[in-house]
């Protein structure tokens, strides 16, 4: 739930007086009574769990148009079940423990975890995440009756998936993943005929771990966005530097930028030579396979790293000398 951030803009762009309140169930009557004091009144309350979460006013400065427009900004998710409220408050609160609920709660086996973005919400939002559940049906045959789709936004669900369902043929965890997350990527844009990011980690343990999976796709999900706009599959494991540069604050990542420089004075690469360092990276700096990505022979590769080498005076087949042309294309393009 994004009330806090709502109330911070309306603050800014009205001016009007709007307060966030966030305290104890049992504190909740009490703060009240002092609020109305001081002329002002809470209004759009809602209880998650042990906790209250509302809107505090000063009435007579709104206009009663305005006021019912609260209404529709801030809906009380009273009918939300602990463990979907639990992961929206996650979103502001990222230290938020999880409720009495979900901590007593248990599964039978481990569960993969699936963040599911719209990445289109002009469109079709009519569309409910329920309607999900017939393709899931299908795609996941034999396990329907325990998947859990958690809708926690228009544009975000999180879908977990029993591991014991889900044929392993002996693969590693790893790759089982990737490979549900790419075959519902497809599954999704063809039948909604809409632009997905799926993200999956690894098989989560017990319902109480959900946050921190939850957390680590949310932080992943942000890196995209900004750094690899067109990767819409990926896992918790993968973008370790795409993940951390997300985390700098902008004063840190202009520190950064400017280190770069001063160690990397190169002239800016070419498409081609960041498309081959790219690819090459992606392949853990394997040249056969980057070079089967590239439809080049192998030689072709070579000859064009060789080139990167003579401009840039670092070699990419080196480990060290990638990490620091990987920087540079990370926070160059940004």
């Amino acid at each position: 739930m994004d009330w806090r951030n709502k109330v911070e803009k309306i603050a800014q762009s009205t001016n009007l007086p709007i307060r966030y309140l966030e305290c104890s169930n049992h504190e909740v009557d009490q703060l009240h009574m002092e609020q109305e004091k001081d002329g002002w009144e809470i209004c759009n309350v809602t209880r998650m769990d042990d906790r209250t979460i509302g809107v505090m006013i000063q009435p007579e400065h709104w206009h009663p148009s305005a006021r019912s427009l609260l209404e529709l900004l801030f809906t009380p998710i009273s009918n939300v079940d602990p463990f979907t409220g639990w992961l929206v408050q996650l979103l502001e609160v990222p230290t938020t423990p999880p409720p009495r609920y979900v901590r007593e709660q248990a599964w039978r086996d481990r569960r993969l975890c699936f963040f599911l973005q719209r990445c289109q919400t002009e469109s079709r939002m009519d569309m409910e995440w329920s309607a999900l559940q017939p393709l899931l049906k299908d795609f996941f045959p034999g396990a329907d009756a325990s998947l859990q789709l958690v809708p926690l936004q228009p544009e975000l669900c999180l879908l977990l998936v029993p591991l014991s369902y889900l044929d392993t043929d002996n693969k590693l965890e790893r790759e089982i993943a990737l490979e549900l997350a790419f075959g519902l990527h497809e599954m999704l844009s063809c039948e909604w005929m809409e632009k997905f990011r799926v993200l999956v980690s690894l098989p989560i343990e017990q319902p109480a771990s959900v946050g921190v999976s939850f957390l680590q796709l949310h932080t992943l999900s942000l890196a995209l966005q900004r750094f690899c706009p067109k990767i819409m599959v990926a896992a918790s494991w993968q973008y370790p530097l795409e993940r951390w540069a997300s985390t700098l604050s902008p004063e840190t990542f202009s520190q950064v930028v400017d280190g770069l420089s001063a160690v990397l004075p190169f002239s800016p690469l070419t498409h081609e030579q960041r498309e081959t360092l790219e690819t090459l990276f992606a392949r853990q700096l394997n040249v056969s396979e980057a070079a089967r990505q590239l439809f080049l022979h192998r030689n072709t590769l070579l000859y064009r790293l060789d080139k990167i080498t003579e401009a840039t005076g670092l070699d990419p087949r080196h480990f060290p000398d990638a990490v620091l042309l990987q920087l540079h294309l990370l926070f160059r393009r940004n």
